[in-house]
């Protein structure tokens, strides 16, 4: 029962992590693969973000032409959304590195 057991939760987590792999290939702009343990992401400037985010929704909207599994997430006519939202007014506070968004 306990080899069962720990063969049952090794191929849970094997699953986890090729999926894991797969998704950072699909979605990261950018990403190789190398150092994979060691890979960040980092956003210096408003139209970093916005090519990001524009990677993310191109690659999702061509998920089934371009993934050799069967990924594909629109349902009955839902997709993906993106809401996004103004703030009027918002403080930063350096000294003890605090954010007041209105």
């Amino acid at each position: 029962q306990l080899v069962f057991f720990g063969l049952s939760n090794q191929l849970v987590v094997s699953f986890k992590e090729e999926n894991t792999v797969a998704f950072k290939h699909l979605f990261l702009k950018g990403y190789s693969g190398v150092d994979e343990d060691d890979y960040s992401c980092s956003i210096y400037t408003q139209q970093d973000a916005y090519d990001s985010i524009f990677y993310v929704i191109n690659q999702y909207r061509h998920l089934k032409n371009i993934s050799l599994g069967t990924l594909d997430y629109e349902h009955e006519g839902s997709g993906l959304k993106i809401c996004k939202q103004q703030y009027k007014r918002r403080t930063m506070f350096p000294s003890n590195g605090t954010l007041n968004i209105d």
